[in-house]
């Protein structure tokens, strides 16, 4: 039966809607299953008989479900072409999930044909241009030529090659002084990292917290694992606490997920006191927390804050981070910091995966490091990005309309536009999209797709004339939304 959370903005009948959908698409409610009777949802809800009708007309008009007099109403199964494959059956529900997440994952709006490109804020991947390719190969070349034969070879080190662990740890020591490089396992990526997390704490049928909005590809890492979420909002003020410690007394939740550092899509941080309040939350349970540090070296002004790793007494939080945002994501090279408890079963869950990380990608990264590379790419890209952030907080002050917000981060590549109402972030994407300036819309980043005040903007293509004049053009949209008239407004 579907846990309802009250205090949420969706709709009651729309959480239950959800709740089938994911059930649907993780493969717990196969095709010929039929659904609880609706005056059994209703009692154990809590809500009236017509809140379930309304859930379950919803569901049938989107094809997933079927009501028939005397067989009640009995989910149909692929409900696309495309996924033929999955319902015929031969599929596990962890692949049947996936497919249908990666085929329906929504995005920024293309550009109409023959529409020239203002500015290009939606896609989150380093500018190629800049990638320092002779100093990678470089690095590359000298570890070959030193250590080839081994490097090529198994490296039977499924926690990473130690001399990499240990520069990662000395590395982190202004945000985790206490990382030693015992506490590091090396991964192919942060992606792996949050998935091997979610092996590691999960089992189907658990519940994970996230925050609203939140990271839309473990959105899809969430459903194919078979786990129910609960989304708690993030805003100008933080994590809702109050609503993180009411989903933290629910007895299926697992595991909590965080990006305290850079938010994605907002770009927002927690503070020092933020990051220690909401510890002290939840560190009255047993439940983990990985936080997702992805861009937390791309700081361009203030002070870095220490993990919620290190403010952690239960030694319950694991701290998820990778260079393919720093450096370029060709180079699948991400880490778990955690405590040796908690990396132990993660390296043997790894071990039955790939064996180990590229011993040869690892060797050459720390070869890169220990050239200066890094530092001056670096160096260079956060000089870049402070550009960029100015260029757009001074176009948005200048051309914004009242009602319209953004918000400033300290670093990293993403900030976020809101404007007044729900349904106006989609509303906005549409017509600058017609323009020639791409935004993804904030719907994208609730996991059950409703309406949002939002766009994200990210610096990572656009330089600071593209800001500016994309700037200038979302203006004029939005100025055009926030004017229309209510009934001309959708909701959508």
């Amino acid at each position: 039966m579907p846990e309802l959370d009250r205090e949420a903005p969706s709709p009651l009948a729309a959480q239950i809607v959800g709740f089938y959908v994911r059930a649907i698409e993780d493969g717990r409610l196969r095709m010929g299953t039929r659904l609880p009777p609706i005056r059994d949802v209703a009692k154990a809800c809590d809500v009236t008989r017509g809140t379930v009708q309304d859930a379950y007309r919803q569901l049938a008009d989107q094809g997933l479900v079927e009501g028939t007099v005397g067989r009640g109403t009995v989910v149909l199964g692929g409900v696309k072409p495309a996924l033929a494959l999955a319902a015929a059956g031969p599929l596990s529900a962890y692949a049947e999930a996936a497919l249908r997440r990666s085929q329906e994952m929504p995005g920024a709006p293309p550009l109409p044909a023959g529409r020239e490109l203002v500015a290009n804020f939606a896609e989150l991947a380093p500018d190629g241009d800049r990638f320092p390719v002779d100093e990678w190969r470089e690095a590359m070349d000298a570890v070959l030529q030193r250590r080839g034969a081994e490097l090529l070879g198994y490296g039977h080190a499924t926690n990473g090659l130690p001399e990499l662990r240990v520069m990662l740890a000395e590395r982190a020591h202004e945000i985790d002084p206490g990382l030693t490089a015992d506490d590091i396992l090396v991964t192919a990526g942060a992606q792996q990292a949050l998935d091997l997390v979610l092996r590691t704490f999960c089992t189907p049928g658990d519940t994970v917290v996230v925050t609203l909005p939140s990271y839309h590809q473990m959105h899809g890492l969430l459903r194919a694992h078979g786990l129910q979420v609960v989304q708690v909002p993030f805003g100008a003020a933080g994590l809702d606490l109050d609503q993180l410690e009411r989903a933290l007394q629910r007895r299926q939740v697992r595991l909590v997920y965080l990006m305290p550092t850079f938010h994605n899509p907002t770009g927002r941080s927690l503070d020092r006191a933020q990051r220690q309040a909401l510890m002290d939350v939840v560190a009255r349970t047993a439940v983990p927390i990985v936080e997702d540090e992805y861009q937390c070296s791309l700081r361009t002004r203030g002070k870095a804050q220490a993990t919620l790793r290190s403010l952690d007494p239960r030694g319950l939080t694991v701290t998820v981070s990778t260079v393919s945002k720093e450096l370029f994501p060709g180079l699948r090279i991400g880490w778990v910091a955690g405590s040796a408890d908690l990396l132990r079963p993660m390296a043997a869950v790894k071990r039955f995966m790939d064996l180990e990380t590229s011993p040869l990608l690892q060797a050459a990264l720390v070869e890169f490091v220990a050239r200066g590379h890094l530092d001056r790419y670096s160096v260079a890209l956060r000089a870049e990005l402070k550009n960029r952030h100015d260029a757009l907080q001074q176009a948005c002050r200048q051309h914004l309309p009242p009602g319209c917000s953004i918000t400033d981060p300290d670093g990293g590549f993403v900030a976020w536009l809101e404007l007044p109402q729900p349904g106006h972030g989609e509303r906005l994407a549409e017509l600058a999209s017609e323009r020639g300036v791409r935004v993804v819309p904030g719907r994208v980043f609730d996991l059950h797709g409703q309406p949002s005040r939002g766009v994200r903007l990210s610096l990572t293509r656009a330089n600071v004339q593209q800001v500016q004049a994309g700037i200038a053009v979302l203006a004029d949209c939005a100025r055009a939304i926030v004017a229309a008239p209510a009934s001309a407004r959708p909701f959508l």
